[in-house]
């Protein structure tokens, strides 16, 4: 079995380009929200191609089931109950729950 070696030069651009369709994807919402679904799912098929991982602030952003730009308010519902984020996709009906982390002072 070969050796498998990290290729940073290409990792860096997929990087910078997930990041320019998350953008587009935030400016064209309003306007078109079936484009910035478009953004999304191409940002996605780069990451999986390039096996990289969506950084944690972009991945809050889009729905996992249906690669829908989540706009609170508009197409998603934030809500903080026991502890924990719920965040939910008015698209699809997708849930899902991250932990609120508190950082307390000594």
């Amino acid at each position: 079995m070969g050796i498998r070696r990290r290729r940073p030069k290409k990792n860096g651009i997929a990087l910078e380009r997930i990041e320019i369709l998350f953008s587009c994807a935030q400016k064209e919402f309003a306007v078109h929200p079936e484009l910035s679904k478009d953004y999304v799912e191409r940002a996605r098929r780069i990451a999986m191609r390039e096996r990289i991982r969506i950084p944690r602030t972009l991945k809050r952003q889009y729905c996992r089931k249906c690669s829908a730009y989540l706009v609170p308010g508009i197409n998603a519902r934030v809500r903080i109950h026991r502890g924990k984020i719920i965040i939910t996709c008015r698209e699809c009906g997708n849930q899902w729950r991250h932990p609120v982390v508190r950082n307390y002072r000594k």
